[in-house]
């Protein structure tokens, strides 16, 4: 049963929209969220490790990049993509850094998104005492990535969390940091864990009250599939809590069904679904586009099976 709003003491958090590019959609995620957050302090996490990303300057904009982390103490390690991507709680860190004097912090990912009103959250969230909240993975048994992470969380001490909207105290932000580096100067570690393993599997047995964030409002359209198009949600929608994931604009948007969906069932097929969300955007996608991705998308299954992730 979700918590009701509870104002409970003053409390104050920062909420840090993260990002890798700057363009017209992110510049939306980011106006849209300093709208519904009014009376906390929304900040900007920039990865600019390409060197490219140039947002315009303004007092809440964090920039960051590789460099930077490794030089926190953080290692330099991943099993898949890229730095960032595979330790994506390593901003976290740079910014619990460079901001360090907040009672919560609110990190949520430039492609998604809370209805309901960020302050209600908060509100239920701080009520309920809680001092990390996450999608936590209930069935662990499978979990693609618990089987290589048995080294460092054997057996059930393996949790796993989708993190694409994350809260912590500044408690549990501050032991996290700590254990990152801890865990970045031990040598007997083959399998570098993911950020999804790492959170909960970390915090849950030192103590700390984790929550999953089903617990404070919907979370059917939050998952990394089926994507959801910016110009179908209102996101001012709603008493009701709901958390979405992944918002993308057009362009993201139809490189998102290009990228995971089943070509063979899902648009050779007459009538396909894939088929059918494609024509709403007469002229965006050449069939010469349809074949170059059905190929990437097959050559990339195979890769996926040899490699064994």
């Amino acid at each position: 049963m979700m918590p009701p709003v509870m104002p409970g003491p003053d409390y104050s958090c920062a909420v840090v929209v993260k990002c890798f590019s700057w363009d017209p959609f992110v510049e939306r995620q980011l106006a849209r969220m300093q709208e519904v957050a009014s009376g906390f302090d929304v900040y900007l996490s920039v990865d600019n490790t390409s060197g490219t990303v140039n947002p315009p300057r303004q007092d809440n904009i964090l920039m960051t990049n590789q460099a930077e982390m490794i030089a926190l103490g953080l290692a330099d390690r991943y099993e898949k993509g890229s730095l960032l991507w595979w330790n994506a709680d390593y901003t976290h860190y740079q910014v619990f850094q460079k901001i360090p004097d907040y009672d919560y912090y609110l990190f949520i990912e430039y492609d998604a998104w809370v209805l309901g009103g960020v302050r209600k959250l908060m509100d239920r969230v701080v009520g309920s005492g809680a001092e990390t909240v996450t999608l936590v993975r209930r069935d662990m048994k499978n979990w693609f990535w618990a089987k290589f992470c048995q080294d460092l969380y054997p057996g059930e001490s393996c949790r796993a969390s989708l993190n694409c909207i994350t809260i912590h105290s500044r408690a549990a932000l501050a032991f996290l940091f700590e254990k990152r580096k801890e865990m970045s100067r031990r040598k007997d570690i083959s399998f570098w864990p993911l950020s999804e393993a790492v959170i909960l599997s970390e915090l849950v047995p030192a103590g700390f009250r984790c929550e999953c964030l089903s617990e404070f409002g919907d979370i059917s359209r939050y998952e990394w599939f089926p994507p959801v198009l910016e110009d179908d949600l209102d996101f001012r929608a709603g008493a009701e809590m709901a958390f979405i994931h992944p918002v993308l604009d057009r362009s993201r948007y139809i490189k998102s069904l290009l990228l995971h969906t089943h070509f063979v069932k899902d648009y050779f097929w007459p009538g396909s679904s894939l088929r059918r969300e494609l024509s709403r955007f007469p002229g965006a996608v050449r069939p010469s586009e349809i074949g170059r991705a059905a190929l990437a998308r097959g050559v990339a299954r195979v890769v996926e099976r040899v490699r064994g992730y």
